[in-house]
């Protein structure tokens, strides 16, 4: 193995060409992954943590609820009669 680089030396460069960026891309890799498994269990531990306090603060199931839901952003209907309606609607704010 060794003959082969020793008689063409321009294959080391080859390779340490070739190799480099390679480590690069899957240390990448490896970092944002690490980073977005980090970023979900610490949005668990926080909601988990405002559950906990609320229900201390003696809060009912359902009042727990109406505070989860008006901080997450609505949910996006793909429905084509809706989306029509709603552009419509827009158009009319718009219009005045």
């Amino acid at each position: 193995m060794l003959e082969i680089f020793s008689a063409n030396p321009w294959l080391v460069a080859v390779a340490e060409i070739a190799f480099v960026p390679l480590v690069g891309v899957v240390v990448g890799i490896v970092c944002i992954s690490f980073n977005v498994c980090r970023r979900k269990i610490r949005l668990a531990q926080f909601d988990f943590e405002l559950k906990r306090d609320m229900l201390q603060r003696g809060m009912s199931a359902e009042e727990i609820r109406t505070v989860i839901e008006a901080g997450r952003p609505a949910v996006a209907d793909h429905d084509a009669k809706a989306w029509g309606d709603r552009r419509r609607e827009t158009q009319r704010w718009i219009d005045k």
